[in-house]
C-alpha cells in the first residue's frame, strides 16, 4: 500500500510458515518413523487427535531442512541407482525414505544440523528412525537392506563437514522403536512433560502457557522432589559429558589465568616464533546513579529470554 512501509521479515516468515503447512509430512496425522524416541506426551497427544495450541513455534530450521533434501532429491533425480522419497508402508506405520540403494541395500537419510552438534551424531532417536526405515523397506518387498546409514549435513558448514554414519540393519532395534510406540498407544494418561517449557514454547504444537488444554513444559524453578524422572540411557551420558567438559573447561580457565600471570610485563617475539604484546583497553558503562539522579529512575529494557542450563549429579553441593 503507498505510503507504509512492507514488514519484509513478516512478509518472508508468514509465506514460508504457510508453505511448510502445507506438506504432506506437515499435515500427516500417523505417527512416523522420526517421531519415534521423540518426547513422548507429544506423541501421545498425536495419537489421542489432540488439538495443536502453540501458533508461535520456531520452525526456520526445519523449513531449512526441508530446502536441503529438495536439493538433493533434485541432484540425484537422474541417478539410476538410487530410488528416491519413496513411501512405504507396513503394520499401520508409514514412512517416506529419502535414499534407497536397491543394489547395495543401503537405506540414507539425510539429516540437516549445525557444525557443534555433530559430535553428538547420531542420536539414538536418528538411529531408531533409519532402522525402522529399513524394517519397513524389507517388510513391504521395497528391497532387501544390508546397511543404514545417517547423513549429518551441517548447514553453518561446508563439504568438509558432511558425516556419515552407517551400521547394519538390525530388525531387534526396528522392533524396539516400534514397542516404544504401542507402549505409548496404550497409556490412558498423557505422559509427564519431558522438556523445559522454554523450549517447549519454541518448538512444540502442542505448547500451551495456560494448561487448559495443552501442555506446559517442566516449568521453572520446581524441586528435585518435583523433577521427573528421564527414562533415557542417552540423556543420562549426555549430562555426563556435560559436567565432565565443564570441569575441563574451568581447570583449563585457571590454567589459562596462571599462565597470563607468567607472561605479564613480557613483550616480544619468543624463539619458537609466538608474539607477546600487551596493550591497554578500557571499557565504558553506563552511570546509573547519574541517570537515576538526572531523570529520577533508571530506564530498563527488557532482555530476551534465554534457556539457562544446570546440570548437576544428584547429592552435590
Amino acid at each position: 500500500m503507498a505510503g507504509q512501509r512492507m514488514d519484509i521479515k513478516e512478509l518472508l516468515v508468514k509465506a514460508l510458515h504457510e508453505k511448510e503447512n502445507k506438506r504432506g509430512r506437515s499435515t500427516q496425522v500417523q505417527i512416523g518413523p522420526s517421531e519415534l524416541g521423540g518426547c513422548r506426551r507429544k506423541v501421545w497427544y498425536r495419537l489421542n487427535n489432540q488439538p495443536e495450541t502453540n501458533d508461535n513455534e520456531i520452525k526456520l530450521a526445519a523449513i531449512m531442512g526441508t530446502a536441503i533434501h529438495a536439493a538433493i532429491e533434485n541432484a540425484l533425480a537422474n541417478n539410476q541407482d538410487v530410488l528416491l522419497e519413496k513411501t512405504v508402508e507396513y503394520g499401520g506405520m508409514k514412512a517416506h525414505v529419502d535414499c534407497f540403494i536397491p543394489g547395495t541395500g543401503d537405506v540414507v537419510d539425510w539429516k540437516t544440523t549445525k557444525v557443534k552438534n555433530l559430535s553428538y551424531f547420531p542420536s539414538e532417536q536418528q538411529r531408531w528412525q533409519v532402522q525402522v526405515y529399513g524394517y519397513l523397506i524389507d517388510k513391504s518387498g521395497l528391497g532387501k537392506v544390508q546397511n543404514v546409514n545417517l547423513v549429518a549435513i551441517p548447514r553453518d558448514g561446508d563439504e568438509r563437514d558432511i558425516l556419515v554414519h552407517s551400521e547394519p540393519y538390525d530388525e531387534a532395534i526396528a522392533l524396539e522403536a516400534l514397542n516404544w510406540l504401542e507402549a505409548i498407544r496404550t497409556t490412558q494418561e498423557a505422559p509427564a512433560p519431558e522438556r523445559h517449557e522454554s523450549y517447549c514454547a519454541s518448538y512444540c504444537k502442542f505448547y500451551d502457557a495456560s494448561g487448559e488444554m495443552g501442555c506446559v513444559g517442566i516449568k521453572k524453578g520446581l524441586t528435585k522432589s518435583e523433577l521427573p524422572q528421564i527414562d533415557d540411557f542417552e540423556a543420562a551420558m549426555d549430562a555426563l559429558h556435560y559436567t565432565q567438559i565443564d570441569t575441563e573447561i574451568k581447570t583449563l580457565e585457571e590454567k589459562k589465568q596462571a599462565l597470563r600471570d607468567k607472561l605479564l610485563g613480557k613483550t616480544g617475539v619468543t624463539t619458537t616464533g609466538y608474539e607477546i604484546k600487551w596493550s591497554t583497553v578500557q571499557s565504558n558503562t553506563i552511570d546509573k546513579e547519574a541517570v537515576e539522579k538526572a531523570l529520577g529512575f533508571v530506564p530498563m529494557k527488557q532482555g530476551k529470554e534465554s534457556a539457562r542450563l544446570s546440570v548437576k549429579k544428584t547429592g552435590d553441593k
